[in-house]
């Protein structure tokens, strides 16, 4: 047999080891028929789709682009590498190569699809929804452009249309436990958690060896009170997965819920010892050595949170709130602004920030920060609260009565406001009287020397 017949053998083999998904095997083949003969458009796009499946999404970019040079303007081929380019978060050539395939031909579908993705992802959500009804007018139930559009629609916290769409996805295309579990969590977001718990279950019958979904579900038990049951789906999540530390790390915190402390420091040390780097894990055992009254040793585990730099809102915000507790306001401070970079919108994070300032006397700043809170939520009781505090301190007691008369305004039955009322009209009236004795001592010394 002649080298092109080889090459034909191996092309035959790949096709057999990819629809019994040993892909390593297919890839093998199919690059030593690639190497034969290079000047094959259609197996440099298979050699793509094999290395998209095991994920390696680089390397087929390259199998399209070599397939692409061959034969140039395939739009089966352009779209897929449109496709990786998106998962590489090449976002900009991604969108250059849908509109391209546009050009060679106006009518594929999968051009307009696929860019609903990319826009929803860039939050340029006219834009998805501009592609979504673009595409169906050349395939009215395409259920990706369902899928996709999903995306764009809970990001702007519209979950109702957003599960009314995945749900038409899986009419169009059957069960897929992923869709169940984006579904799931739209509903735990709009706080329908029984119907979530089912789409959960749904995910799981369809994937049962899967860690993340019982970790998914576990979560949500614990939000609706189950705790025996999430402990179940984490300890069989970490009988699944040993290796993964999210098993580990979340039945630690259950453990630390239930305040079992040693228990809860096992799991959180084998988490780390799994991956060091794994955010929470640190700042769970700073918890735990401050309950101990283990100050040296908190601060030690949330220093070394602080160095892996968290971005997750959830955990800046208890880490910083640990700070606090432990006395460094400093790093607190630097948890919150980082937060407030984040989440600009969030009043909670602007009054904490404001307090961390005042525990470090800089009164001016928690004073701007206060105001920052005012000015999203002009009837927050607390920021009022703070800010006479904070004018108090700086012994401007008409001002910090006029913030306590706005927000009694507010609620006028508030009792510590009453007594804040009374506390501050007494240090003025006290204030004033010293004032009074200030200038007259001041006045006779004056006439005296006179």
């Amino acid at each position: 047999m002649n080298d092109w017949s080889d090459a034909e053998r191996c092309v035959e083999k790949a096709q057999q080891f990819f629809e019994q998904r040993k892909w390593s095997e297919a890839l093998r083949e199919i690059r030593t028929a690639t190497s034969i003969n290079p000047y094959n458009a259609s197996w440099f796009f298979n050699t793509g789709l094999i290395l998209d499946e095991m994920g390696w999404y680089d390397e087929a970019l390259e199998a399209y682009r070599q397939a692409d040079s061959i034969e140039a303007n395939d739009v089966h081929t352009l779209n897929h590498l449109g496709v990786d380019l998106y998962r590489t978060g090449r976002f900009d050539k991604a969108i250059e190569t849908f509109q391209k395939i546009e050009s060679i031909d106006s009518t594929f579908e999968p051009s307009y699809c696929n860019r609903v993705i990319i826009y929803a992802h860039l939050n340029q959500h006219e834009l998805a929804e501009e592609m979504f009804y673009t595409a169906r007018l050349y395939k009215e139930d395409c259920p990706h452009c369902f899928y996709n559009i999903c995306c764009s629609l809970e990001a702007r916290g519209q979950y109702d249309k957003a599960i009314y769409c995945w749900t038409r996805s899986l009419d169009l295309q059957g069960q897929q436990g992923d869709i169940h579990a984006r579904i799931a969590h739209a509903y735990w977001k709009k706080g329908d958690l029984e119907q979530a718990r089912r789409h959960f279950l749904s995910n799981l019958r369809l994937n049962p060896g899967r860690t993340q979904a019982l970790l998914d579900l576990g979560e949500l038990l614990i939000e609706m009170g189950r705790h025996g049951e999430a402990g179940e789906k984490f300890r069989r999540a970490i009988e699944l997965s040993p290796h993964h530390p999210g098993g580990h790390y979340c039945h630690g915190r259950l453990l630390l819920m239930a305040r079992r402390d040693d228990e809860a420091t096992g799991a959180f040390s084998a988490v780390l010892q799994l991956d060091p780097t794994f955010a929470g894990a640190h700042l769970a055992l700073g918890r735990i050595a401050l309950r101990r009254g283990d100050l040296p040793g908190a601060r030690l585990q949330l220093q070394a949170e602080m160095q892996l730099r968290p971005d997750d809102p959830k955990l800046l915000l208890e880490m910083a709130n640990l700070m606090m507790d432990v006395g460094e306001s400093r790093s607190a401070m630097i948890c919150l602004k980082g937060l407030t970079n984040r989440e600009p919108e969030r009043v909670s994070v602007w009054l904490n920030l404001a307090v961390a300032q005042f525990s470090r006397g800089n009164y001016q700043e928690g004073i701007a920060s206060c105001l920052t809170a005012l000015a999203k939520d002009p009837n927050n009781i607390i920021a009022m609260y703070n800010m006479a505090l904070a004018h108090e301190h700086l012994k401007q007691y008409e001002t910090a009565i006029n913030w306590v008369r706005q927000a009694r305004k507010i609620d006028v039955a508030d009792v510590s406001l009453q007594r804040l009322e009374v506390r501050l009209r007494l240090l003025w009236v006290k204030d004033s009287i010293l004032e009074f004795i200030r200038r007259k001592v001041n006045w006779t010394r004056c006439r005296r020397n006179g």
